[in-house]
């Protein structure tokens, strides 16, 4: 069960993060760059601790 939240996570953080810098890229803002930065930042600590869960 703690490997599927943590894909359902990183998921989450990694859309979360495409759909900040798409509209940074459209839109524009440094607001919107800090959030899809900090979203990837969360998807790779969940895609690291998947990795390490299933490591064992």
């Amino acid at each position: 069960m703690k490997h599927i939240k943590l894909v359902m996570f990183m998921l989450d953080h990694a859309s979360a993060r495409a759909i900040d810098r798409a509209g940074a890229d459209w839109i524009g803002g440094d607001t919107r760059r800090a959030r899809a930065d900090a979203h990837e930042k969360l998807a790779v600590q969940a895609t690291r601790a998947l990795l390490a869960q299933h490591r064992g």
